[in-house]
């Protein structure tokens, strides 16, 4: 009998000390390098200049029509060893190239090759949890790395 995998989540991938809540940043490629940060001495990091050069080829951000953005730079490599998350947030927001929307969430996502439905799974979840009024306002509205982190899990187990 094949023993059924257990899906991850966000709360197995992120930790509150990889949530920047006052991301400062002129453009969006600028707030992604600075989220990515906190993955580069991260120990399911095997390659970082593989994994780096791989994420900013590999980043989506998406507007809402309360102004928003929200950004997503993820690669599926083989430089980590396990999925691993960062976040940040900006309540100002910073500009996104050729929209009127400002970015105010980013999340930066590293995947191994293998695990394609997880990696799906947790983007989709993070788009709906932004998509919505109530989920947004949420984590804009955390007061600490740790509420963001609570915050953010208890939206995906909701989606």
């Amino acid at each position: 009998m094949e023993r059924q995998r257990s899906m991850i989540t966000i709360g197995d991938i992120l930790s509150p000390g990889h949530i920047a809540l006052d991301l400062n940043a002129g453009t969006h490629v600028q707030a992604v390098a600075k989220v990515a940060e906190f993955l580069e001495s991260d120990e399911r990091v095997d390659d970082w200049d593989r994994f780096y050069s791989g994420l900013l080829a590999g980043s989506a951000c998406m507007a809402n029509d309360r102004g928003s953005a929200l950004c997503i730079a993820h690669v599926r490599t083989q430089a980590v060893s396990a999925m691993i998350m960062a976040a940040g947030r900006s309540r100002e927001g910073i500009p996104l190239e050729g929209e009127p929307a400002r970015v105010r969430l980013v999340f930066v996502i590293g995947v191994p090759v293998a695990l394609a439905s997880d990696y799906l799974r947790i983007i989709g979840a993070l788009a709906r949890i932004f998509r919505t009024e109530r989920g947004e306002a949420a984590l804009l509205e955390a007061k600490t790395s740790a509420e963001f982190f609570k915050t953010l899990c208890a939206l995906e187990m909701e989606m």
